[in-house]
């Protein structure tokens, strides 16, 4: 899950939270109240949004815990 802070143009702030595993995004304004609502988006398609709009226009608050790196290499297991 990724936390965003989206200013906008009227000096406002919206906060996005997006969830690549759940396949979410949800964006609330100012008062804390859900304007945008999207589920069921595939994992890649939120990654893609994420990369391509969010780390253009907003500003990350939360990112995502690093996933463990496990080392397949015979010699050092």
């Amino acid at each position: 899950m990724e936390v965003w802070n989206w200013t906008q143009p009227v000096d406002r702030i919206w906060k996005v939270v997006s969830d690549s595993e759940k396949g979410t995004i949800f964006v609330y304004n100012e008062k804390h109240e859900l304007i945008l609502e999207k589920k069921g988006l595939s994992k890649e398609s939120v990654a893609l949004i994420e990369d391509n709009f969010f780390k253009h226009v907003a500003d990350n608050l939360v990112k995502k815990k690093p996933e463990k790196q496990y080392n397949n290499n015979p010699m050092y297991a």
